[in-house]
């Protein structure tokens, strides 16, 4: 393990189509983060509208 420790535990790998891909491309470029971020911001939200 290395030596700092790691916020997030779990990694999960998915396909999703290119037109998507580009699409939150460019909505993480407008917010200046980058893909990955955009998609834990997006999970987290929705987690929290769930309750």
């Amino acid at each position: 393990m290395s030596p700092r420790a790691k916020q997030n535990e779990k990694r999960v790998s998915s396909y999703i189509s290119t037109e998507l891909f580009e699409q939150l491309k460019t909505e993480a470029k407008e917010k200046g983060i980058n893909v990955s971020i955009l998609i834990r911001m997006i999970l987290l939200e929705h987690k929290n509208e769930k309750g």
